[in-house]
């Protein structure tokens, strides 16, 4: 019974040592026997396979998609909300920047006009019994000013003081139609005044009048101040003439100018204090 069992033994051996011989040799020296019995199932699996891994790659492709979405969705917002930080700061550089072009502009007319005596001045308001036509500005008899001087800015004459405090003064602009100013074509030198808003004259332009009839005045002449009347001293810019029409008595010229000076935005004008008679053309 003991030597039945030793032979079952022994033959169990040789077969587990036949077996694990024939694996080894079949996987590492018969190989296309495996590829042969594996064909069938990857033709089947194959299109599986690959239909799953695309689809992995797609829905993984849609969530990056997605990640730059919010994450550019976020710098968007952050860039916007730099944006409303930096505006104040953007709109208070651009009035510095324009204020200070405005001041160097009136720098270089007070360098220019060397024989005035300019004050500077800024305008603070307008009278409310004639808002378009009285500027208000900062100074009065204790800078030196009085009433009837010429005020002027970078483009030109703006008007005459006529009421004056001891900080502030009011300036009656050269539109109003109880504004007279001697003034002479630069072109012919022909004499004239000036007045505001007198028809045929459209509101916010002037009447040049007392015109020669000989006077060859023409469109886009320059009108300047003469210097009579002790008002404003000769030569300053009045504005261009755009109409030359002869009076109803047929003895006399007229001409229709626009103002050299936008009235609606003067900031800084200059008072002339004192000047030469003689003055410049």
């Amino acid at each position: 019974m003991l030597g039945l069992l030793k032979k079952r033994q022994f033959w169990y051996i040789v077969l587990v040592i036949f077996l694990i011989t024939l694996t080894y040799r079949l996987t590492y020296t018969h190989e296309e026997i495996f590829n042969q019995i594996e064909r069938p199932f990857l033709a089947v699996f194959s299109p599986i396979s690959d239909f799953f891994s695309s689809m992995v790659n797609y829905f993984a492709g849609k969530v990056t998609s997605i990640k730059d979405i919010f994450y550019l969705k976020s710098q968007n917002e952050l860039l916007k909300k730099k944006v409303d930080e930096l505006s104040p700061y953007q709109k208070m550089y651009y009035e510095l920047k324009t204020e200070n072009e405005k001041l160097r502009r009136m720098l270089d007319l007070k360098e220019r006009s060397y024989d005035y005596n300019l004050e500077a001045a800024e305008v603070i308001g307008r009278d409310p019994s004639n808002w378009f036509n009285i500027l208000i500005i900062d100074k009065g008899t204790n800078s030196g000013v009085s009433k009837n001087m010429a005020v002027i800015s970078e483009d030109g004459l703006v008007g005459y003081t006529i009421d004056v405090g001891k900080n502030w003064a009011k300036v009656l602009v050269i539109t109003d139609n109880r504004s007279s100013i001697s003034a002479m074509i630069q072109r012919t030198r022909d004499n004239g005044v000036v007045k505001g808003s007198v028809a045929p004259a459209p509101p916010g332009y002037l009447k040049m009048v007392y015109l020669p009839m000989d006077a060859s005045v023409v469109n886009g002449d320059v009108v300047v101040s003469s210097g009579l009347g002790g008002i404003a001293p000769k030569g300053i810019i009045i504005g261009k003439v755009e109409e030359v029409k002869k009076e109803s008595d047929n003895l006399m010229k007229f001409a229709i100018v626009k103002p050299a000076v936008d009235f609606n935005k003067l900031e800084y004008v200059f008072v002339i204090k004192n000047f030469s008679y003689a003055g410049r053309e």
